[in-house]
């Protein structure tokens, strides 16, 4: 036997060759087979411990306990053991399954681990680095440690647990087909942890009332985002290794292809929420990232609005009222995606279906469906188009036609014709007011005169954020009239709020519109004729007494409604001066009734270069976090108020705060403590008193998690 031979790839040092010494030693083998089992593993790449075994010349059994003998470590039996969860969520799988490692406990200082091959610095190091703790290594049998991966690892366990986060309360069901309900398939838990995670995401989404979900890719993994209030917010994040998953499977659901990522595609699927139906209109577009995904979630079971309530003033809904009781006319809404065009074409239809009208519309896709009012989904792949359905709809002697959206020459030249023969159309475009609708309407190739003669009104709209009534801050009287005269207007008596649960700690709850009205009188019909610029149109509509939308918001600013920077950011971003200084430092969150050690550890950590944010209980905990969604928690459970364990507890239902990384800085220690806050969605537990050290080294170890940086092997 020479020392050539023994340095195989698997036990290239002198402790390998002293084992493989120690074997014949204890007559487990003969020099003659110990010779064949070196050439073995040098031939299979595999430690010399398992080629005795793979050769049949040692039992598992007695291979591993000459192993454990030989380095002095025990021989772990895991079958017979429960790794701590904690320890299990430090180390990541793709560590544990790279060096065939179990970690098994945790406590302040050390992270004990099983390991087929002990004195592997390379996996050592990996277990510290990722764990925050010096790393204790046990032996145990290879084939023991294989099962128990693949029993304490379950597979994408990371989706898994993003999985408990965001799971909706509300039962969930996919529908096969769009067009038809035929057939439901309940998937309110399934095998799949990807589907389960994608179906409950627009579940999620619908009851947060977000208009869109963006699913977008990033370095860190697919960062989703809800669109809720006309605010995107990021909602989570997805991990790398099951982006492609998500978005293959919500390709599948809108039946797409798959194999398709360097062209733009659009799908629908349906989705029923808690007994209702969820319209999923999905848009696809390949990025230098990877695909973006873009879902317009349509609540389709909700029943249209009546006028009366969509928010709109008096005078302008009186003056919507007079152009929807006409028997012809056009009457369009204009705005931007997201501004409530379509609410307020269906609550029109409502007030029209009357039972004595033949009212149809013509939509893509049909997002609601209306009583009395005859719905036609326009299919532009089989043919029929928005302009073959409205030539077949006008054949149907209707009395009212309603057009989603004018979009082309030809949709506007039919609809100019069927408003001024005799019917009463509805319709939408995208521009920025009612004056840029009228240029809008030329632009699409309708002559300033049958524009004249065609149109009875335009309603262009946005829609403001209102102040959350329970948080909003009450301005003195003093120092309400000086903000007003500062803007305008005679006072601002309220602004935004600290936040609070209801609002979700956004200082604002739901919207209201702010609107203008054209009405077509013989005065603007004459600017119209002439081709009138949009600043003329703009300037006949203030001398009819028309308010703009502008006006309006400032109007619901003066009655404590809204907030002067929401009109702003709606209507008038332009004149927005400040902005928001981001720092780049890693944000910690501090909660902690004792100033002393709030005190202690604010200083450790702006010492590593951490911005420190405070809170004395967890109400405050919860209340800044909604705020200033910092990159760490670091919390002590037993608080005056509402302890750490609400305070976890309530971070975990909100959406936004559902992946923040929560670390349990407490005295307590008594059975049970650790489970629970675990169970609760905490990520890490450590124990006062504490070493400074260890405080950091944990921080940093939480930190690496986050960014998914394992030291390469």
């Amino acid at each position: 036997m020479t020392t050539k031979a023994l340095d195989g790839p698997a036990y290239r040092d002198v402790m390998g060759a002293r084992f493989a010494a120690s074997l014949v030693t204890r007559s487990l083998l003969s020099q003659h087979d110990l010779d064949i089992a070196i050439r073995h593993s040098e031939q299979r790449h595999i430690p010399l411990v398992d080629a005795v075994v793979d050769l049949g010349f040692v039992s598992e059994t007695d291979s591993y306990t000459a192993l454990a003998e030989f380095t002095g470590l025990r021989l772990m039996e895991l079958s017979e053991l429960t790794p701590s969860n904690l320890a299990l969520r430090l180390v990541p799988e793709r560590v544990a399954r790279r060096h065939v490692l179990l970690p098994l406990t945790e406590d302040n200082r050390l992270l004990t681990y099983a390991i087929s091959r002990p004195y592997n610095d390379e996996a050592e190091r990996d277990v510290a680095f990722a764990s925050g703790r010096n790393a204790v290594a046990v032996v145990a049998r290879r084939s023991d440690l294989v099962a128990s991966l693949d029993r304490c690892y379950q597979k994408l366990g990371e989706v898994d647990l993003l999985l408990t986060r965001v799971r909706s309360k509300g039962t969930v069901e996919a529908v096969e087909k769009v067009e038809k309900v035929e057939k439901k398939e309940s998937v309110t838990r399934t095998a799949s942890p990807i589907i389960d995670l994608c179906n409950h995401v627009i579940a999620r989404a619908t009851e947060s009332n977000a208009s869109d979900v963006h699913i977008e890719p990033t370095s860190q993994g697919l960062v989703v985002r809800f669109r809720m209030g006309g605010i995107l917010e990021t909602a989570l994040t997805i991990p790398p290794e099951a982006a492609a998953a998500v978005s293959n499977r919500y390709k599948v659901m809108a039946r797409l292809d798959i194999s398709v990522r360097h062209r733009p595609q659009d799908g629908a699927f349906r989705l029923i929420v808690a007994g209702r139906p969820v319209d999923v209109r999905l848009s696809t577009l390949p990025t230098v990232g990877g695909e973006k995904l873009v879902m317009r979630v349509i609540d389709s079971g909700g029943l249209p609005q009546d006028l009366q309530s969509l928010g709109y003033d008096t005078p302008n809904l009186a003056r919507l009222q007079k152009a929807l009781d006409r028997s012809d006319g056009l009457v369009l809404v204009a705005g931007p995606t997201g501004s409530g065009k379509t609410t307020a074409l269906y609550s029109s239809l409502h007030y029209l279906s009357k039972g004595h009208r033949n009212i149809v519309s013509v939509e893509d896709p049909v997002e609601r469906q209306v009583e009395g009012v005859n719905q036609v989904g326009v299919h532009n792949l089989s043919g029929n188009g928005f302009s073959a359905v409205l030539r077949s709809v006008l054949r149907q002697d209707p009395n009212v036609v309603m057009v989603g959206e004018m979009r082309d020459n030809e949709v506007a030249q039919i609809v100019g014709q069927a408003a001024t023969s005799g019917h009463l159309v509805l319709s939408s475009v995208h521009s920025p007011d009612a004056a840029s609708a009228v240029t809008r309407l030329r632009n699409l190739g309708l002559e300033p005169a049958k524009i004249a003669e065609s149109l009875t009104a335009i309603i262009a709209q946005r829609l403001v954020r209102k102040l959350c009534p329970d948080c909003r801050h009450l301005h003195a009287d003093a120092d309400a009239k000086r903000l007003g005269e500062e803007h305008g207007i005679p006072s601002v008596p309220a602004s935004p709020g600290l936040g609070c649960e209801r609002c979700r700690h956004t200082g604002y709850v739901d919207r209201i519109p702010v609107l203008e009205v054209l009405t077509a009188d013989d005065q603007m019909r004459d600017v119209i004729i002439r081709g009138g610029s949009a600043p003329e149109i703009r300037a006949a509509m203030q001398a009819a007494g028309c308010m703009s939308m502008r006006d309006r918001g400032l109007q619901l600013v003066g009655q404590g409604v809204t907030s002067i920077d929401e009109v702003n950011r709606v209507l008038a971003a332009e004149l927005v001066t400040g902005t928001k200084v981001i720092s780049d430092k890693r944000r910690v969150l501090i909660v902690e009734d004792d100033r002393i050690t709030r005190m202690l550890i604010k200083l450790l950590l702006e010492r590593e270069g951490y911005e420190v944010l405070e809170g004395e209980n967890g109400q405050q905990g919860v209340e800044i976090a909604n705020r200033e969604h910092p990159d760490l928690l670091i919390t002590d459970l037993l608080m005056p108020g509402m302890d750490g364990y609400e305070a976890i507890e309530r971070i975990r239902r909100d959406i936004s705060l559902s992946t923040l990384p929560v670390m349990v800085l407490t005295a307590e220690d008594g059975p049970g403590i650790e489970e629970r806050v675990l169970e609760l969605g905490a990520d890490d537990y450590l124990i006062k008193p504490f070493e400074p050290q260890i405080l950091i080294s944990r921080v940093k170890a939480m930190f690496r998690r986050i960014d998914r940086v394992v030291t390469a092997a």
